[in-house]
Protein backbone atom coordinates (compact mmCIF):
# COMPACT_ATOMS: atom_id res chain seq x y z
CA UNK A 1 0.00 0.00 0.00
CA UNK A 2 1.50 3.52 -0.90
CA UNK A 3 0.16 6.60 0.85
CA UNK A 4 -0.91 9.55 -1.28
CA UNK A 5 -0.58 12.89 -0.21
CA UNK A 6 -2.50 15.69 -2.26
CA UNK A 7 -2.46 18.77 0.20
CA UNK A 8 -1.42 20.97 -2.03
CA UNK A 9 -4.10 20.09 -4.31
CA UNK A 10 -6.46 20.25 -1.35
CA UNK A 11 -5.15 23.84 -0.31
CA UNK A 12 -5.81 25.32 -3.75
CA UNK A 13 -9.37 24.32 -3.43
CA UNK A 14 -11.21 27.76 -4.09
CA UNK A 15 -15.21 28.72 -3.31
CA UNK A 16 -15.15 32.10 -4.38
CA UNK A 17 -17.62 32.80 -7.24
CA UNK A 18 -15.73 33.55 -10.08
CA UNK A 19 -18.55 35.54 -12.25
CA UNK A 20 -21.69 35.52 -12.63
CA UNK A 21 -24.19 34.58 -15.76
CA UNK A 22 -27.93 34.99 -16.19
CA UNK A 23 -28.74 31.83 -15.09
CA UNK A 24 -25.94 29.91 -13.76
CA UNK A 25 -23.16 31.43 -11.18
CA UNK A 26 -19.27 30.29 -12.15
CA UNK A 27 -16.79 28.53 -8.92
CA UNK A 28 -13.94 27.21 -9.47
CA UNK A 29 -14.67 25.19 -6.57
CA UNK A 30 -16.10 24.37 -3.39
CA UNK A 31 -15.55 22.02 -0.20
CA UNK A 32 -18.25 21.12 1.93
CA UNK A 33 -17.63 19.24 5.19
CA UNK A 34 -21.10 19.46 6.98
CA UNK A 35 -19.77 20.13 10.37
CA UNK A 36 -21.54 23.48 11.06
CA UNK A 37 -25.44 22.27 11.33
CA UNK A 38 -27.42 20.73 8.85
CA UNK A 39 -27.82 23.88 6.45
CA UNK A 40 -24.35 23.23 5.32
CA UNK A 41 -26.21 20.41 3.14
CA UNK A 42 -29.75 21.88 2.46
CA UNK A 43 -28.16 25.33 1.69
CA UNK A 44 -25.51 23.96 -0.43
CA UNK A 45 -27.21 21.11 -2.90
CA UNK A 46 -30.15 21.08 -5.00
CA UNK A 47 -32.26 18.75 -6.42
CA UNK A 48 -32.32 16.97 -9.69
CA UNK A 49 -35.72 19.33 -10.70
CA UNK A 50 -36.37 23.00 -10.66
CA UNK A 51 -34.78 25.23 -8.11
CA UNK A 52 -36.04 25.87 -5.37
CA UNK A 53 -36.77 21.68 -4.86
CA UNK A 54 -34.13 20.97 -1.49
CA UNK A 55 -32.34 17.90 -1.48
CA UNK A 56 -33.51 14.94 -0.70
CA UNK A 57 -32.31 11.41 0.46
CA UNK A 58 -30.01 12.36 3.11
CA UNK A 59 -30.29 12.86 6.83
CA UNK A 60 -27.75 15.71 8.19
CA UNK A 61 -26.53 14.44 11.53
CA UNK A 62 -23.98 16.15 14.06
CA UNK A 63 -21.84 13.05 14.72
CA UNK A 64 -22.41 11.42 10.99
CA UNK A 65 -19.12 12.52 9.46
CA UNK A 66 -15.34 11.74 9.65
CA UNK A 67 -14.03 11.95 12.88
CA UNK A 68 -17.58 12.21 14.95
CA UNK A 69 -18.50 15.25 13.05
CA UNK A 70 -20.91 16.50 10.93
CA UNK A 71 -21.99 14.39 8.29
CA UNK A 72 -24.78 12.76 6.09
CA UNK A 73 -26.69 9.40 6.28
CA UNK A 74 -27.76 8.07 3.16
CA UNK A 75 -31.44 7.39 3.07
CA UNK A 76 -31.37 7.90 -0.80
CA UNK A 77 -32.76 4.25 -2.57
CA UNK A 78 -33.10 5.61 -5.81
CA UNK A 79 -31.78 8.18 -8.70
CA UNK A 80 -32.17 11.52 -6.85
CA UNK A 81 -28.93 13.66 -8.23
CA UNK A 82 -27.61 16.56 -6.38
CA UNK A 83 -25.65 19.61 -7.72
CA UNK A 84 -24.37 22.07 -6.12
CA UNK A 85 -25.86 25.33 -5.44
CA UNK A 86 -27.64 27.54 -3.31
CA UNK A 87 -31.47 25.84 -2.79
CA UNK A 88 -33.79 29.11 -3.17
CA UNK A 89 -31.24 31.24 -5.38
CA UNK A 90 -32.39 30.04 -8.73
CA UNK A 91 -28.99 29.93 -9.68
CA UNK A 92 -27.05 26.86 -10.15
CA UNK A 93 -23.12 26.55 -9.33
CA UNK A 94 -21.67 25.25 -12.40
CA UNK A 95 -17.87 24.93 -14.00
CA UNK A 96 -16.59 26.47 -16.90
CA UNK A 97 -14.93 23.83 -18.50
CA UNK A 98 -14.06 25.12 -21.79
CA UNK A 99 -12.20 27.97 -20.48
CA UNK A 100 -9.95 25.80 -18.99
CA UNK A 101 -6.15 26.03 -20.99
CA UNK A 102 -4.87 22.30 -21.68
CA UNK A 103 -3.21 21.08 -18.44
CA UNK A 104 -5.47 21.93 -16.39
CA UNK A 105 -6.14 19.78 -13.42
CA UNK A 106 -9.92 19.07 -12.40
CA UNK A 107 -9.54 17.56 -8.89
CA UNK A 108 -12.63 16.04 -6.68
CA UNK A 109 -13.62 13.60 -3.70
CA UNK A 110 -15.90 12.35 -1.50
CA UNK A 111 -15.43 10.38 1.65
CA UNK A 112 -17.67 7.57 2.69
CA UNK A 113 -18.40 4.66 4.84
CA UNK A 114 -19.06 0.88 3.49
CA UNK A 115 -21.28 -0.55 6.06
CA UNK A 116 -21.57 -4.16 5.16
CA UNK A 117 -19.30 -6.51 3.43
CA UNK A 118 -21.59 -9.66 3.67
CA UNK A 119 -24.59 -7.85 1.52
CA UNK A 120 -24.98 -7.90 -2.07
CA UNK A 121 -28.05 -4.72 -2.38
CA UNK A 122 -27.45 -2.18 -4.37
CA UNK A 123 -24.96 0.95 -3.60
CA UNK A 124 -23.37 2.99 -5.19
CA UNK A 125 -21.76 6.56 -5.63
CA UNK A 126 -21.10 8.41 -8.99
CA UNK A 127 -20.08 11.80 -8.81
CA UNK A 128 -18.77 14.40 -11.59
CA UNK A 129 -19.94 16.51 -14.43
CA UNK A 130 -23.01 16.78 -16.85
CA UNK A 131 -24.19 18.64 -19.23
CA UNK A 132 -27.40 19.16 -17.76
CA UNK A 133 -29.68 18.84 -14.12
CA UNK A 134 -31.82 16.12 -14.17
CA UNK A 135 -32.80 13.20 -12.80
CA UNK A 136 -30.63 10.95 -14.74
CA UNK A 137 -27.90 13.17 -15.18
CA UNK A 138 -24.79 11.24 -13.76
CA UNK A 139 -25.57 8.30 -15.73
CA UNK A 140 -26.61 9.75 -19.55
CA UNK A 141 -24.68 11.19 -22.60
CA UNK A 142 -23.48 14.46 -21.67
CA UNK A 143 -21.74 13.63 -18.53
CA UNK A 144 -18.56 11.73 -17.23
CA UNK A 145 -17.17 10.84 -13.45
CA UNK A 146 -16.08 8.45 -10.93
CA UNK A 147 -17.82 5.70 -9.55
CA UNK A 148 -18.20 2.37 -7.61
CA UNK A 149 -21.08 0.05 -7.13
CA UNK A 150 -22.12 -3.06 -5.76
CA UNK A 151 -25.26 -4.40 -7.44
CA UNK A 152 -26.53 -7.98 -6.64
CA UNK A 153 -22.76 -9.81 -5.54
CA UNK A 154 -20.41 -9.43 -3.52
CA UNK A 155 -18.33 -7.74 -5.89
CA UNK A 156 -17.62 -4.10 -5.82
CA UNK A 157 -16.52 -2.93 -9.32
CA UNK A 158 -14.10 1.07 -9.33
CA UNK A 159 -15.80 2.47 -12.28
CA UNK A 160 -14.77 5.68 -14.93
CA UNK A 161 -18.25 6.66 -16.55
CA UNK A 162 -18.06 8.26 -19.76
CA UNK A 163 -21.70 9.35 -21.13
CA UNK A 164 -24.27 6.24 -20.39
CA UNK A 165 -21.22 3.84 -20.19
CA UNK A 166 -18.21 2.20 -18.42
CA UNK A 167 -15.31 3.31 -19.93
CA UNK A 168 -12.87 1.37 -17.78
CA UNK A 169 -13.81 -1.06 -14.74
CA UNK A 170 -11.94 -3.00 -12.07
CA UNK A 171 -13.30 -5.32 -9.92
CA UNK A 172 -12.20 -6.70 -6.41
CA UNK A 173 -14.36 -8.55 -3.64
CA UNK A 174 -15.60 -6.58 -0.86
CA UNK A 175 -14.23 -8.70 1.98
CA UNK A 176 -11.26 -7.12 1.49
CA UNK A 177 -12.82 -3.70 2.78
CA UNK A 178 -13.76 -3.34 6.81
CA UNK A 179 -16.93 -3.21 7.54
CA UNK A 180 -18.08 0.66 8.94
CA UNK A 181 -14.57 2.12 8.19
CA UNK A 182 -14.47 5.67 6.27
CA UNK A 183 -12.84 5.48 2.51
CA UNK A 184 -12.36 7.96 -0.22
CA UNK A 185 -13.48 7.75 -4.03
CA UNK A 186 -11.58 10.06 -5.20
CA UNK A 187 -11.70 11.31 -9.53
CA UNK A 188 -9.09 13.57 -11.12
CA UNK A 189 -9.09 14.79 -14.92
CA UNK A 190 -6.96 17.10 -16.91
CA UNK A 191 -8.06 18.84 -20.12
CA UNK A 192 -5.69 17.39 -23.00
CA UNK A 193 -4.12 19.81 -25.86
CA UNK A 194 -6.35 17.06 -28.10
CA UNK A 195 -9.90 18.70 -28.89
CA UNK A 196 -12.14 17.21 -26.68
CA UNK A 197 -9.71 14.41 -24.82
CA UNK A 198 -9.19 14.09 -21.22
CA UNK A 199 -7.18 12.07 -19.06
CA UNK A 200 -8.60 10.75 -15.78
CA UNK A 201 -7.82 8.58 -12.59
CA UNK A 202 -10.14 7.64 -10.24
CA UNK A 203 -9.13 5.79 -6.74
CA UNK A 204 -10.38 4.50 -3.78
CA UNK A 205 -8.27 5.16 -0.79
CA UNK A 206 -8.66 3.89 2.98
CA UNK A 207 -9.39 6.56 5.58
CA UNK A 208 -9.08 4.21 8.42
CA UNK A 209 -12.11 3.22 11.12
CA UNK A 210 -13.48 6.94 11.93
CA UNK A 211 -11.60 8.47 8.44
CA UNK A 212 -9.29 10.65 9.85
CA UNK A 213 -6.52 8.71 8.98
CA UNK A 214 -3.76 9.52 6.62
CA UNK A 215 -5.68 8.84 2.97
CA UNK A 216 -3.55 5.51 1.31
CA UNK A 217 -4.52 4.06 -1.96
CA UNK A 218 -6.49 0.79 -0.88
CA UNK A 219 -5.54 -2.40 -2.27
CA UNK A 220 -7.44 -5.73 -2.03
CA UNK A 221 -4.58 -7.84 -1.27
CA UNK A 222 -3.56 -8.16 -5.09
CA UNK A 223 -3.81 -4.70 -6.43
CA UNK A 224 -4.70 -1.36 -6.22
CA UNK A 225 -7.92 -0.27 -6.77
CA UNK A 226 -7.53 2.82 -9.04
CA UNK A 227 -8.27 3.31 -12.66
CA UNK A 228 -6.35 5.81 -15.21
CA UNK A 229 -6.60 6.33 -19.08
CA UNK A 230 -7.86 8.95 -21.70
CA UNK A 231 -11.17 9.17 -22.71
CA UNK A 232 -13.37 11.46 -25.34
CA UNK A 233 -16.15 13.72 -24.51
CA UNK A 234 -17.32 16.73 -26.43
CA UNK A 235 -20.05 17.72 -24.64
CA UNK A 236 -18.14 18.86 -21.44
CA UNK A 237 -14.84 19.52 -23.30
CA UNK A 238 -16.62 22.31 -24.76
CA UNK A 239 -19.03 23.06 -21.75
CA UNK A 240 -19.15 26.66 -20.36
CA UNK A 241 -21.74 25.96 -17.66
CA UNK A 242 -21.30 22.26 -16.51
CA UNK A 243 -23.05 21.26 -13.61
CA UNK A 244 -21.46 18.96 -10.66
CA UNK A 245 -23.36 16.48 -9.32
CA UNK A 246 -24.26 12.98 -7.23
CA UNK A 247 -25.84 9.69 -7.32
CA UNK A 248 -25.55 8.04 -3.99
CA UNK A 249 -27.65 5.31 -3.27
CA UNK A 250 -28.18 2.80 -0.27
CA UNK A 251 -30.83 0.75 -1.70
CA UNK A 252 -30.91 -1.83 1.85
CA UNK A 253 -30.62 0.27 4.92
CA UNK A 254 -27.65 0.16 6.65
CA UNK A 255 -26.28 -2.48 4.31
CA UNK A 256 -23.91 -0.30 2.12
CA UNK A 257 -23.01 3.37 1.21
CA UNK A 258 -24.76 4.47 4.41
CA UNK A 259 -22.46 7.89 5.69
CA UNK A 260 -20.48 10.44 3.06
CA UNK A 261 -18.68 14.01 4.36
CA UNK A 262 -16.71 15.97 2.53
CA UNK A 263 -17.26 16.71 -0.73
CA UNK A 264 -14.72 18.90 -2.93
CA UNK A 265 -13.71 19.80 -6.26
CA UNK A 266 -11.56 22.38 -7.59
CA UNK A 267 -9.59 23.58 -10.72
CA UNK A 268 -6.17 23.02 -10.23
CA UNK A 269 -4.23 25.63 -12.47
CA UNK A 270 -1.99 23.75 -15.26
CA UNK A 271 1.86 24.40 -13.86
CA UNK A 272 3.08 27.29 -16.05
CA UNK A 273 0.14 28.85 -15.16
CA UNK A 274 0.39 27.91 -11.00
CA UNK A 275 4.17 29.17 -11.54
CA UNK A 276 3.07 31.97 -12.49
CA UNK A 277 0.62 32.78 -9.59
CA UNK A 278 2.51 31.40 -7.12
CA UNK A 279 5.53 33.54 -8.61
CA UNK A 280 3.40 36.29 -8.72
CA UNK A 281 2.38 36.52 -4.92
CA UNK A 282 5.84 35.58 -3.96
CA UNK A 283 7.15 38.99 -5.65
CA UNK A 284 4.28 40.72 -3.87
CA UNK A 285 5.14 39.79 -0.64
CA UNK A 286 9.08 40.57 -0.94
CA UNK A 287 8.00 43.76 -2.28
CA UNK A 288 5.14 44.27 0.53
CA UNK A 289 8.03 43.62 2.86
CA UNK A 290 10.69 46.27 1.42
CA UNK A 291 8.12 48.77 1.37
CA UNK A 292 7.44 48.01 5.10
CA UNK A 293 10.91 48.06 6.16
CA UNK A 294 11.88 51.51 6.91
CA UNK A 295 8.65 51.84 8.97
CA UNK A 296 9.41 48.98 10.97
CA UNK A 297 13.10 50.49 11.45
Amino acid sequence: MKTILRPTRRLLALSAVAFALPMHAQITGFAVDFNADATTYTGNFQRWNTDPQAPVGFTWGANFGVGGGGGLQVDNTAGNNIFYGAVGSGTAATFDIAALSAGTMFSSSIDFVWADTTATALTTITFGLATSRTQTAMSSTGSFGGSIIRNGSNTVTLRMRNNNANAATLDFNQSALTAGSWYRLAFDFTKSATANEFSYTVSLLSLGANGTSTPVLFNDGTKDITLSGTISNSAIYGDADAFFGYDIRDTSTNTGITHVDNFTASVIPEPSAYALLTGGLALGMIGFRRRRAPAAA
